[in-house]
């Protein structure tokens, strides 16, 4: 049987999941003007654009009486060693590499998604659990958009670039970003 959220836990896990998704934004916006050829560079704006609306979604979900929203946002140590280790592939030219950490990030979003969703009483989660449908949804699109990406292109990734970031993953497999909470 799985626990459900308490209150504070589940504004716990809303804030993780609207901190992770701006970090997510960030991090492929920043990648976007990296990237020369268009199919890909327009692919990583809509990846980069759908984070942040899916941030703003989670962030009005967050209480707003103290001490507030921003109160609730962060990440756990190990997902901010994962998302800093992503600025690696950096440059202009690893665009693939830079499609493998949106796919693993987006992904790891999905898990955490449907573990907090599935966590989220029926009654008392209506809106967590709706908006974690639309995210879910969404989330699936930019997923098969990098994978078309992915799929699309003759160059392989180099692994000795995604290394470090692999290994920082590795924790992240087996279970969502949610079971690392305090």
């Amino acid at each position: 049987m799985t626990t459900m959220l308490s209150a504070p836990q589940s504004a716990q896990a809303i804030g993780l999941c609207c901190w992770f998704e701006q970090q997510v934004f960030a991090l492929l916006g920043s990648w976007i003007t990296e990237i020369g050829e268009s199919g890909p560079k327009l692919a990583m704006l809509e990846l980069s654009d759908h984070a942040a609306w899916r941030a703003q979604r989670w962030y009005e979900l967050l209480p707003t009486a103290p001490p507030g929203a921003d109160a609730h946002l962060g990440g756990t140590e190990a997902l901010e060693a994962l998302v800093l280790s992503a600025h690696s592939v950096d440059g202009a030219a690893n665009t693939i590499e830079k499609f493998v950490v949106a796919e693993t990030l987006l992904g790891l979003l999905a898990q955490s998604v449907a573990e907090l969703s599935e966590r989220t009483t029926e009654i008392a989660g209506a809106a967590v659990r709706r908006i974690a449908g639309i995210v879910a949804t969404d989330l699936d699109i930019d997923l098969a958009s990098c994978r078309l990406v992915l799929s699309a292109s003759e160059t392989r990734p180099n692994p000795e670039l995604l290394a470090g970031f692999d290994q920082l993953r590795g924790p992240f497999e087996a279970t969502s970003t949610l079971e690392f909470l305090d």
